[in-house]
């Protein structure tokens, strides 16, 4: 038994003789599965013994070597092994030289992963050995983040006490208070709050801590958070409001208490739907009567034109549909679609709903406007017989067609309805032979669902075997791709063409071999062979069979097709081989056998000048590797890139790999033809490992791309401390820039924004002053990249100027408004005196990218703070045409106003904001602004008023508004007077 035999087999034990004997005899601890895990990686998950975990590393098992998702040694043990044994080998993996600050793929380190599990004696371990605390995932999420999803009130107090910044936001805005209420935690949303927390945040969609608490269906948590100034009325960037999230959860004593405290039971999101859509979805029958006894408009209809109806009868019960009805809801509303309440019953296959829409005397035979009828959407959703049968009976025309030329018999055929069904509607007259707008016919979707009774009947009725799509596709080709021998055959002797050519998109001109071979079915690609399909057949991008079965790694289906004189050399598209894709494909087995059979080891490709070693390079495909060297394979080998198998290597960041091509004599110092070497690439893809080693066999580390760049930038731009600090150690220059003068502090601010990573920099010698060729500063590129307050502090108290202007005339305000920086960020910025009036080269404001790119918090605090609100840009918008251009709520717009926004400013095209709120369709808006003097009549540069513009758009609801005030109607064209307004 091998390594991985036991390893698999959850029996690596030390205890055992054999498997010292084993792993003592030499055989390969780095060596990976499909999941690149390697053996170290699957003892500490299968908590193997300490004295086996020392072997292994004695041997040679790489501690720091990562998974398919990044994990190292020290992230298992933190996942994998409970507290003091946690403890114990993640000390013993570090004393070897495991890196407690590596991270994931997703940026998590190891302090995340203990948050995650809510262990906090391995949390305490952690800080102790000096794990940044503040570290961020590519989310931006922290491990108080982390701590607060799982609510440890424990954690979290501990985290606190250490000095984690707890006023961190995720990329989505989210602080931890977001979190606590997300999971339903009263105790530890009032110990954030107590340390001062902002209540008031909101994410990125404008949802607040009371969105996030009806989304969980939290009482306790909604009213105390009512109880501390939140407004039941409040909205998310898509308009919808506590009582939205409430209805979709179903919760009628939030409903209810939500209402009392003066919720708008009818207001809606941007998408027009109110609480009672919401209710109608969730079939809560006690929560639709209580609505709709408290008056909420049972008439509304949503931006498709559905009213709740429709979302009662897609969603079945039968007993809200009669109450609905009962309360005046029209029964022969249709949506946009002109879909009737009848084909939203056929849509859920409810038997009961649809025999009492047919007793209201609906035409059975109303399409939408794609031509579907009732019957259509039942056979679309495989209803039973029972169903189909009773449609018909009651005049459900059976010929119909969908404007895709589509029968009822083709959509029962596409969505597998049973055999009864299809008996049925052809018993019933149903054209067999009918082809779509493809030319698809039903014996094509049958056997592409591989249904061969359905396909038996079908050809027995009369099927055409030899009917083609649009595409030339046969109806072999569709049962190619399905696995089923039976249907293969019985086709083939019904007279289907084995070497029939499809040419649709990426199967141009492939045969049901090509196709059977890419499915790998042995079985019918021998049926096909033996038929006399062609083994040579090539595609139009010149592929065999052959090289599909390469891609597929189908070593049987590749023997035979070699055995049937295949030709293994033949070249496709780009002059990719057989052996080319069998590399890529990292299987030893094909590569060996091809090569014994005499295929051409030293072929290229076309465009880029590979070799199969460079593909096999690719693929991390060691044992490959090894048998190309073996067989003479160029080592330094370049592509027209001038890239070697090293480069390739250290791209798929494979340890092993490199190691061998190094031991091998791979030239380490090769550049490309951009100036990159392997130290280089080896810091872009953050393997320490790799580049300790590249760096200890001499690779020159000062060596500098043709843009500039040096491997710290690299490695400053991927925010690996722990590689950063082993650079600078051996002496790369801290200060070197690029041509665009950026330095690695520039690239550090721009890619992460890690303190720790930061302050070593700066520690190091890094000038917080330095400029690029654009004038950006190392503050700049941090404000533009969602930093901590505490990074921005430090390159300010280190002399960064906040008041530098970029050669765009941008200021850091701009970008941190722009960018969506933290609210205590723009804050410190402004407190320190930032000019918070500067505009840039287009005469933009701090204020006006806030309005486009920041929460409601920040715009307040802007204007509060001094921020000219009638500012205008150069096409002269001032903060009130850009939020109503950006459709901002309500509140937004009142604040403007109130502090003195010019409601009838207008625009380089005489546009005021009445203009572009009727074109955005925002009534509350249009309301609150002829409330305040806006011009109702006022023309545009192309002669357009709010009233020609609402007409345009079709906006109902802000024709009349405008009409009840008077807006003048003798100012509209003719066009405009005659157009339909749905």
């Amino acid at each position: 038994m091998d390594i991985w035999g036991i390893i698999q087999a959850n029996k690596l034990d030390s205890n055992n003789a054999n498997d010292f004997e084993l792993i003592s005899k030499g055989a390969n601890p780095n060596s990976v599965d499909n999941l690149k895990r390697n053996s170290l990686q699957m003892a500490i998950m299968n908590k193997s013994s300490s004295e086996m975990i020392e072997l292994l590393i004695s041997k040679g098992a790489s501690i720091n070597q990562k998974d398919k998702k990044g994990k190292t040694s020290v992230h298992y043990a933190v996942i994998y092994l409970e507290n003091e044994s946690t403890i114990e080998i993640v000390e013993y993996l570090i004393a070897k030289g495991g890196d407690i600050r590596a991270r994931t793929n997703k940026n998590e380190t190891a302090l995340h992963l203990a948050c995650q599990k809510n262990s906090l004696k391995v949390i305490q371990f952690l800080i102790q050995k000096g794990i940044d605390i503040n570290a961020k995932t590519t989310e931006n999420e922290t491990a108080l983040h982390f701590a607060c999803q799982k609510n440890s009130a424990e954690v979290i107090r501990f985290l606190m006490e250490k000095g984690i910044d707890i006023n961190a936001k995720t990329t989505e805005n989210k602080t931890s208070l977001h979190f606590a209420c997300q999971n339903n935690s009263l105790e530890i949303i009032k110990y954030l709050i107590e340390q001062k927390l902002d209540l008031k945040a909101k994410t990125n969609q404008n949802k607040s801590l009371l969105h996030f608490a009806c989304e969980s269906n939290s009482l306790d948590v909604i009213q105390f958070l009512i109880e501390n100034g939140f407004h039941a009325n409040s909205r998310t960037k898509s308009d919808q409001t506590a009582l939205h999230f409430a209805c979709k959860k179903n919760s009628l004593d939030i409903i209810t208490f939500l209402i009392e405290k003066g919720a708008d039971i009818n207001a809606k999101t941007k998408g027009n739907e109110t609480g009672l859509h919401f209710a109608c979805q969730k079939n809560s029958f006690e929560v639709i009567q209580y609505l709709v006894s408290q008056k909420i408009d049972i008439h509304t209809k949503t931006e498709a034109k559905m009213t709740a109806l429709h979302f009662a009868c897609r969603y079945k019960p039968l007993e809200v549909i009669k109450f609905l009805i009962s309360k005046g809801l029209d029964i022969n509303e249709k949506t946009d679609e002109n879909q009737n309440l009848l084909h939203f019953a056929c849509e859920s296959n409810s038997l009961d709903v649809i025999q009492f829409l047919v007793s209201k005397e609906f035409d059975i035979n109303d399409k939408t406007d794609e031509n579907k009828t009732a019957l259509h959407f039942a056979c679309e959703n495989n209803s039973s017989l029972q169903i189909i049968e009773y449609l018909v009976e009651k005049g459900g025309d059976i010929t119909e067609k969908t404007k895709q030329n589509e029968t009822v018999l083709h959509f029962a055929c596409e969505h597998n309805s049973s055999i009864q069904v299809i008996q049925y509607l052809i018993s019933k007259g149903n054209e067999i032979n009918a082809q779509t707008e493809e030319n698809m016919t039903p014996l094509h979707f049958a056997c592409h669902n591989n249904s061969f009774e359905v396909i038996k009947y079908l050809v027995e009725k009369g099927a055409n075997i030899q009917a083609t799509t649009t595409y030339a596709e046969t109806v072999l080709h569709f049962a190619c791709q399905s696995n089923s021998l039976d249907v293969v055959k019985y086709l083939v002797e019904k007279g289907a063409d084995p070497n029939a050519k499809a040419d649709f998109y990426k199967r141009f001109s492939q045969t049901p071999l090509h196709v059977a071979c890419k499915s790998n079915l042995f079985e019918v690609i021998e049926y096909l062979v033996e038929q006399g399909a062609e083994i040579f057949a090539r595609t139009k991008f010149d592929e065999t069979p052959l090289h599909i079965a390469c891609q597929y790694n189908s070593l049987n289906v590749i023997q035979y097709l070699v055995e049937q004189d295949a030709d293994y050399d033949a070249a496709k598209f780009l002059n990719q081989t057989v052996l080319h894709l069998a590399c890529k494909n990292n299987s030893l087995d094909v590569v060996q056998y091809l090569i014994e059979k005499g295929a051409n080891i030293d072929a290229k490709t076309r465009n880029d000048e590979e070799t199969i070693l460079h593909f096999a390079c690719r693929s991390n495909s060691f044992e490959v590797i090894e048998y190309l060297i073996q067989k003479g394979l160029d080592i330094n080998a370049k592509t027209k890139e001038d890239l070697t198998p090293l480069h390739i290597a250290c791209r798929s960041n494979s340890f092993k790999v490199i190691k061998l091509l190094v031991e091998k004599g791979v030239s380490i110092n090769s550049l490309t033809k951009q100036n990159q070497n392997a130290l280089h690439i080896a810091c872009q893809n953050n393997s320490f490992e790799v580049i300790r080693y590249l760096v200890e066999k001499g690779i020159d580390i000062n060596a500098r791309t043709t843009y500039g760049q040096t491997a710290l930038h690299y490695a400053c731009q991927n925010n690996s401390f722990e590689v950063i600090k082993y650079l600078v150690e051996k002496g790369l220059d801290m200060n070197a820039k690029t041509n665009g003068n950026e330095s690695t502090l520039h690239f550090a601010c721009q890619f992460n924004t890690s303190f720790e990573l930061i302050n070593l920099l700066i520690e190091k010698g890094a000038d917080c002053t330095e400029k690029t060729n654009e004038n950006q500063t190392a503050v700049y590129f941090a404000c533009k990249n969602n930093p901590s307050l505490r990074v921005v502090k430090l390159l300010v108290e280190k002399g960064a100027d906040i008041n530098e202007k970029t050669t765009k005339n941008e200021t850091v305000l701009h970008v941190a408004c722009q960018f969506n920086s933290p609210f205590e960020v723009i804050k410190y910025l402004v407190e320190q005196g930032v000019d918070i009036n500067a505009k840039t080269k287009f005469d933009q404001t701090a204020l006006q990218l806030a309005i486009q790119y920041n929460s409601f918090e920040v715009v307040e605090y802007l204007i509060e703070n001094g921020a000219d609100i009638n500012q205008k840009t150069s096409e002269n918008q001032t903060v009130l045409h850009i939020a109503c251009h950006y459709n901002l709520p309500p509140n937004v717009i009142k604040l403007l106003i109130e502090k003195g926004s010019n409601v009838n400013a207008r625009t380089n095209r005489n546009e005021t904001a009445l203009h572009i709120a009727c074109q955005k369709n925002s009534i509350e808006v249009i309301d609150y602004l002829i409330e305040k003097g806006v011009n109702i009549n006022e023309k545009t540069n192309y002669d357009k008023t709010p009233l020609s513009i609402s007409i345009a758009y079709r906006n109902q609801n802000a024709v009349r508004i405008l009409l009840k005030n008077n807006a003048n109607v003798f100012e509209l064209k003719k066009t405009e007077i005659t157009k339909r307004i749905r």
